[in-house]
């Protein structure tokens, strides 16, 4: 096989592979950082239909003073058939997040959101 082909099915199958994985991080959590939310989320699946939940850091009516080093989220489904996360705002550097899980076709959500930040 060619090297040119043959990295072009490396980087497929690569991209595949995250496509397909239902966890999630960004950032790096060091071991002086602080767990500043863990949220589980649950649903149910709904027929024929897909299922998006925000989680949104900090929550409506309370502040954060710490800048945020790591996101982690969790699938809890034993053959990674959970939620795709997506952060849509803030993040790593940032005082506040916002995570989107989003369900697949006819399966419900279960994640666990958790949010770091530095002391």
């Amino acid at each position: 096989m060619k090297p040119a082909v043959l990295r072009i099915l490396v980087l497929i199958v690569a991209l595949a592979s995250v496509a397909f994985s239902a966890s999630s991080s960004w950032g790096k959590r060091n071991s002086s950082d602080v767990l500043l939310l863990r949220e589980n989320v649950i649903r149910t699946p709904v027929r024929n239909s897909y299922l998006s939940v925000n989680v949104d850091f900090p929550k409506s009516g309370q502040t954060n003073n710490r800048t945020i080093s790591a996101i982690f989220v969790y699938d809890r489904f034993t053959n990674s058939s959970g939620a795709y996360a997506s952060l849509w705002s803030g993040g790593v550097g940032y005082r506040f997040a916002s995570v989107n899980l989003k369900s697949q076709y006819n399966i419900g959500i279960n994640s666990t959101v958790e949010i770091y930040g530095k002391k």
